[in-house]
């Protein structure tokens, strides 16, 4: 009956055995619980003991039975429960079995305001054990408290817990797998130290953590080294040191080390997949991305729903938007993160309908929608320019009360401001609980997209009056506020701010509003002299707007001495240089010099965008800059 109850496929099936012992015994009863407590539906666990109690079977109560409640109690986080088992052990003083206190060490620490309960017993116990001290470093790591996890370490290897007490391969491993988690590469490092000169270091899993740590911390080439030096490895280890290569954009060499693995005949499982799906995702590699597919129909693996949705992720970002839709029509058990991914690959493809459409098949299927799904859609609704798709999400939001997301008010503000409806992006934030500093700069670049220069200088003046730190982008809003609205002396005042009060370096977005906000003022002479002494190289876009300042004010002379400049450092690059410069030509009478410049367009096969009717394009020339 143990052998049965130690197999969850067994489990249920010894579960209807047991309903037919008319009278179980405490080995019975201990089997059922702690069965159940290390199974995936812990709450069968917890119904096995009310059913003990029931039927007023305490005396079976033990330490083991205990142990496992509490730890039911844990994997469900029923801290009432878990604490009215408590009680039952002290009452019955069965909390000097050193299994008791170690569980409830594990339980307090599953929550950060029952933390202190956990030292409160680690100190109370007098004679702790190396799964003790494990258990509150544990706790530790959970709460991102790196510096006691490292206290305990010190006071295990000093001897002041117990000269007994000595660090083994899972201390390590926890510690290890925290550096990785709050970022203390320094530290990890004198981990690794520690395990070289007590030969743990040839420990798989301390190898793993180990592996993992250096791949987080971009030093690859240290992880493969350990990989290379691993005596054993499992494929944990080759997992950890795929996904290492992913998160370090090596795509090649984590589709080299695929191979390699299948060379050792070690066969990849659903996490292995979805690192290689990832890896071609990122370097945009269909024709690898077609073979791990057609690997995992060969090799008779099925499609679960996270590989299902990394395929579907992989088939967006190459363009394959009907490849993708065949994977999401075909996955079975598909979950809203797989409606998220699909609903996505449809955005960035351009196919803001069928995104539409997918959303009210969501409604229809009865699954929740959530933020992501949320910021899917208004984003499809700002770049398609959809205001009544935008409302309808909008509406959704409210009812659901995903509106309340800060994250999700931030992005309607932006729809609403490229859409053009400054009025329902100033409902949203005013209506907003909680404003971090991109709500702020949301509704600035909001006015400042559409022509309100000085209403997004009041709303800056107000985010400071909030204590909320404006950043570059803020800057960006309010600069170029500043530059369509006319606001000279502002925008001075502006760039001064953000150079000396928040100590800001400008940036190249930054330089061009500046530059284009003297130049359209006609202010050429301020305007050259702010790019002679512009922190960044100007880029063609700069040099752009001073060219065209020339045209605007008429000043021929100095926009023909800026076109030669741009020629002789072959800047001219885009449509527009061509057509500004060809300008500046006719207005000089260099008739030979404009025939030359269009048939270079010709030639060099540069065609000029069309305009377009959008709100959204009014903030094309800003993100040019970036070029």
């Amino acid at each position: 009956m143990e052998q049965c109850a130690s197999h969850p496929s067994t489990l249920d099936h010894m579960s209807l055995v047991f309903r037919y012992i008319e009278r179980p015994n405490v080995a019975m009863w201990r089997l059922m619980i702690r069965g159940y407590a290390s199974d995936v539906n812990p709450f069968k666990s917890l119904s096995y003991f009310r059913d003990m109690q029931w039927t007023k079977q305490n005396a079976f109560l033990e330490p083991f039975i205990c142990a496992s409640v509490i730890k039911a109690c844990g994997r469900l986080k029923a801290i009432p429960e878990g604490k009215s088992v408590h009680c039952q052990v002290i009452r019955l003083g069965l909390d000097s079995n050193v299994n008791i206190p170690n569980t409830l060490i594990h339980f307090y620490s599953n929550s950060s305001s029952l933390l202190s309960s956990s030292r409160v017993l680690f100190d109370g116990i007098p004679h702790r054990t190396i799964v003790t001290v494990n258990c509150m470093i544990s706790g530790f790591m959970k709460n991102k408290l790196l510096d006691l996890g490292l206290s305990l370490l010190n006071q295990a290897l000093d001897g002041s817990l117990d000269l007994e007490v000595k660090p083994n391969d899972v201390t390590l491993v926890l510690l290890i797998s925290g550096c990785a988690e709050f970022g203390d590469l320094g530290v990890g490092t004198s981990l690794h130290c520690y395990c070289c000169k007590t030969s743990l270091s040839v420990e798989m899993r301390i190898c793993n953590a180990l592996i993992n740590m250096y791949a987080k911390f971009g030093r690859i080439y240290e992880a493969a080294m350990l990989f290379k030096e691993m005596p054993w490895k499992d494929l944990f280890s080759w997992n950890t040191m795929i996904s290492g290569y992913v998160v370090n954009n090596n795509c090649g060499k984590a589709l080299t080390l695929f191979r390699e693995m299948r060379v050792r005949g070690v066969e990849g499982d659903g996490v292995t997949l979805i690192s290689l799906i990832s890896a071609c995702s990122q370097g945009r590699d269909l024709d690898a991305g077609k073979r791990i597919h057609a690997y995992m129909k060969t090799s008779g693996i099925g499609t679960t729903v996270p590989v299902g949705t990394a395929l579907i992720h992989m088939y967006s970002k190459c363009g394959l938007i009907e490849f993708a839709r065949k994977v999401f029509d075909e996955l079975s058990g598909k979950n809203i993160v797989s409606w998220n991914c699909m609903i996505s690959g449809y955005i960035e493809c351009g196919h803001f309908r069928e995104a539409f459409w997918l959303f009210d098949m969501i409604q229809c299927e009865k699954l929740k929608p959530d933020e992501v799904t949320m910021l899917g859609l208004i984003s499809a609704c700002r770049n398609s320019g959809e205001l009544n798709h935008g409302i309808h999400v909008h509406s959704y939001a409210e009812k659901s009360g995903l509106h309340e997301k800060t994250v999700v008010g931030n992005a309607l503000i932006d729809m609403y401001a490229k859409c053009g409806s400054m009025s329902r992006a100033k409902r949203v934030f005013d209506k907003m609980l909680e404003r971090d500093v991109i709500s702020w700069t949301s509704i600035i670049v909001g006015h400042a997209i559409n022509g309100e220069g000085e209403e997004a200088l009041i709303a800056f003046q107000q985010m400071c009056a909030s204590r909320i730190e404006p950043n570059a982008v803020t800057f960006i809003g309010v600069l170029s506020a500043c530059n369509h609205a006319g606001l000279v002396d502002d925008g001075r005042r502006m760039y001064g701010i953000m150079c000396k009060v928040y100590s800001i370096k400008p940036m190249i977005e930054h330089s061009g509003c500046m530059v284009d906000m003297f130049a359209r003022a006609g202010m050429l002479e301020e305007a050259q002299e702010f790019v002679k002494n512009m922190s960044v190289e100007p880029n063609a876009v700069i040099w752009r707007m001073l060219v065209s300042g020339c045209s605007v004010k008429g000043d021929v002379d100095l926009g023909l001495s800026l076109v030669n400049k741009l020629i002789g450092l072959k800047r001219l690059h885009a449509p527009e240089d061509f057509v500004i410069s060809s300008k500046i030509f006719a207005e000089a009478g260099r008739w030979d010099d404009v025939l030359c410049a269009r048939s270079l367009m010709v030639d060099n096969q540069i065609l000029k965008r069309p305009g377009k009717s959008s709100i959204a394009g009014a903030y094309e020339p800003l993100d040019e800059l970036c070029s």
